[in-house]
């Protein structure tokens, strides 16, 4: 590819005398813009969506913008948020942003890494370089005719492939006459602006993705709102939750490392899977315990305490569900679940060096106590008095009255409740 090629978009106009300067007031007030947005914290789809707004009221004649970067996630590699004039901004992430996969490495911005080539300007309905990346014939097929691409570096170096330190961002217009010179220069002068902007979101985005993946969103969001001393905290009414694997020991001991960490993530995926999708918070995973809570202070006691006792019913019913589907980690699995009310100091404790944000209180201990309960009594979910009475009366919980029980280190006897459901579940001693 010729320096002419990627340095002068072929058959565009060139820019009358005096139409610099207006240009140039042009970008100035869509870099102003795109500041401004930039030291909101709104979401960076909102930026996208003003710059677009911005550059088309100026007479850029865009008709799609795309520009995508690397993520930390425990799930995607990558994310990407899409313009278009007819959809407004579309934000979808990726998995497998690897050279092992070929919708990656036969994409544009691949080969632009690769070769170190910053800038990419083409005419779609003639340049030879389009029949080289399938996703430039689909857009030469929909009727784009001219396109722009800059992959932007973070650091002094060049970008390099599967690194979070840089982006890159692609303009294309369904124009008859493509891009013409203003078009690319506007472009290119806000470009400085744009990449800033979004380098700020995404690293806030990665932070956010990273406390929220080990932390879970509640923490998360108290650690960057800045809840972040030793003894920040305040005291809170929740429904407390806790899951422990049964024979843990002897699974480990019996399958390979990767044969038990797959079993234990099917584990993590009926359980904490079934409190993120009642809304509660996953607070701590110890070995195969989990301790989740679901806070009365938004909904409500009844809310949190029907929605801690519905997470524990979909914990095992997901379980029943991956054993009837016959996966070979599952047939191996049975876990119980306690479930509990009451007071917790939510807040940091620790050393000066190291942290942990989470919850005390007696009420903790008691929820563990109660799931030790469930392998004494024979039933997988069991769960105290103060849980089962603030929970809605039109929850359609089935419950059984299992009466008074000593709890290991709690000084008072517990009423106890069993719950019970459609679907056969095997007893959580394993009995």
């Amino acid at each position: 590819m010729s320096d002419a090629m990627i340095h002068d978009p072929a058959g565009s106009p060139q820019p009358e005398p005096g139409a610099l300067d207006t240009d140039a007031c042009v970008s100035g007030q869509i870099a102003d813009a795109i500041i401004a947005s930039g030291l909101t914290d709104r979401p960076v789809a909102d930026l996208i969506q003003t710059v677009m707004g911005r550059l088309v009221a100026a007479g850029v004649p865009l008709s799609r913008m795309m520009v995508g970067f690397r993520i930390l996630h425990p799930l995607f590699d990558g994310m990407t948020i899409a313009w278009t004039d007819e959809h407004g901004v579309e934000v979808e992430y990726f998995q497998a942003l690897s050279e092992d996969n070929p919708d990656f490495t036969m994409s544009p911005f691949y080969w632009m890494i690769k070769e170190n080539v910053q800038e990419l300007p083409l005419r779609l309905d003639r340049d030879a370089q389009v029949d080289k990346f399938p996703l430039l014939q689909r857009l030469r097929d929909e009727g784009f005719i001219g396109y722009y691409a800059r992959v932007v570096s973070f650091g002094e170096g060049r970008m390099e492939v599967g690194t979070t330190d840089g982006l890159a961002l692609s303009w294309s217009t369904k124009s008859p006459s493509g891009f013409s010179a203003r078009d690319i220069s506007i472009m290119q002068q806000i470009l400085a602006p744009l990449s800033l902007a979004l380098r700020v979101m995404i690293k806030d985005q990665i932070a956010k993705n990273t406390l929220n993946a080990f932390h879970g969103p509640l923490v998360g969001e108290r650690i960057l709102s800045g809840t972040i001393k030793r003894g920040d905290g305040e005291r809170l009414a929740a429904a407390l939750w806790y899951s422990d694997l049964r024979n843990s020991t002897g699974l480990a001991d019996s399958l390979s490392v990767e044969g038990f960490l797959e079993l234990l993530n099917v584990y993590f995926d009926c359980a904490a899977g079934a409190v993120i999708e009642e809304g509660g918070q996953v607070l701590d995973i110890v070995g195969d315990a989990i301790l989740a809570f679901f806070p009365a202070n938004t909904a409500g006691e009844e809310a949190a305490a029907t929605s801690a006792l519905q997470a524990a019913l979909k914990a095992q019913e997901r379980l029943a569900a991956a054993k009837a589907e016959a996966c070979k980690c599952a047939v191996k699995i049975n876990f119980g679940v306690g479930v509990h009310f009451g007071d917790v100091v939510f807040g940091n404790a620790g050393t000066r060096e190291r942290l942990k944000f989470g919850v005390i209180g007696r009420a903790v201990n008691e929820v563990a106590r109660t799931q030790d309960m469930s392998k004494l009594l024979g039933h997988p979910i069991v769960a105290t008095d103060q849980v089962v009475r603030l929970a809605s009366p039109e929850s359609g919980l089935r419950l059984n009255d299992m009466g008074l029980h000593d709890l290991r280190g709690i000084p008072m006897a517990k009423r106890l409740w069993a719950l019970r459901q459609n679907v056969e579940i095997v007893p959580a001693n394993g009995q």
